[in-house]
């Protein structure tokens, strides 16, 4: 979800660049998503997740950003990421940086190794990981970059300040147009942890006025879709509790012994086609432990 978010807005790689990773990008005049194709001649064709591109007010390329996430530790990636770097480079004749997004700063230490190409040289990777996010609080700051603000929503949700965090993440979708708070949003909300998700919840119900018409009418829309999917989960916990609770008393009236493995197995299955499949062997069967044969 993070290169499609970057795709559609690619200034916020650039903004991870300098405020995550710490690295100046140089002047540009536009910042566009261009072809993921990082091989020449080469017979193997090297993709990038995503290729941001800073060009001038003549169009000519003056940084290349190359994005990938990697949320484990991949050794084949140690030898196709020089490639993407270099052969971009000599293609866009241009400085080129390789950017790794990662899901915790495990997999971000081992992905920020150096890579050794020989005696020569060396590519460094630049890693980024949730941790590395600036937490951003200050209306102002996220209003100037509302994209950074929604990512630090996300980076920061399960931490005492993530409640400030999505505060301030809708403030700044007040000057942001419908279509992107839209796409904003969506991504939010399905990438929150549920804690996080009650706590924006709150947030919209009790300080909506506080912010744009648009962001609360997405907000109720999801806020609906979750409370409609816990009812669903629910019902399903509860027909799964019937179903069991009638094999068990089956079982029961039959005289079969029940041990406390064969009772916690059955009380905790989730599965309704496996529980219907349990009720017609508790009719039949001459011990407990064969319905599960």
């Amino acid at each position: 979800m993070t290169i499609e978010f970057i795709n559609n807005r690619p200034t916020i790689a650039v903004e991870l660049l300098r405020d995550a990773v710490g690295v100046d990008p140089p002047p540009f005049a536009t910042a566009t998503v261009e072809a993921a194709d990082c091989s020449q001649l080469a017979p193997v064709e090297f993709r990038a997740d995503s290729v941001v591109v800073l060009r001038d007010t003549n169009g000519g390329a003056q940084f290349a950003l190359i994005v990938e996430v990697q949320n484990n530790h991949d050794t084949h990636k140690r030898f196709s990421w020089p490639v993407y770097a270099t052969t971009l480079r000599a293609r866009l004749k241009c400085p080129t940086a390789l950017m790794v997004i990662c899901p915790d700063a495990t997999v971000a230490r081992w992905c920020e190794r150096a890579i050794t190409l020989g005696p020569s040289g060396t590519v460094t990777p630049l890693a980024v990981h949730p941790g590395r996010v600036p937490l951003i609080t200050d209306p102002d700051r996220a209003r100037a970059s509302p994209e950074l603000a929604v990512l630090s929503a996300l980076a920061h949700a399960e931490r005492p300040e993530g409640r400030h965090a999505l505060t301030t993440m809708l403030t700044a979708l007040d000057s942001v147009d419908e279509d992107r708070v839209k796409l904003y949003l969506n991504y939010v909300f399905n990438a929150l942890p549920s804690v996080a998700r009650k706590h924006l919840e709150e947030i919209v119900t009790t300080a909506s006025e506080h912010h744009e018409r648009a962001a609360r009418q997405y907000l109720d829309h999801w806020v609906e879709q979750g409370r409609k999917e816990g009812l669903a989960e629910g019902l399903a916990e509860g027909l799964a509790k019937g179903e069991a609770d009638s094999i068990l008393a089956v079982l029961d009236a039959r005289g079969l012994e029940i041990s406390s493995g064969v009772r916690d197995r059955i009380s905790q299955c989730q599965d309704p086609t496996l529980l219907k499949t349990w009720v017609r062997r508790a009719a039949i069967v001459d011990t407990a432990d064969e319905i599960f044969t």
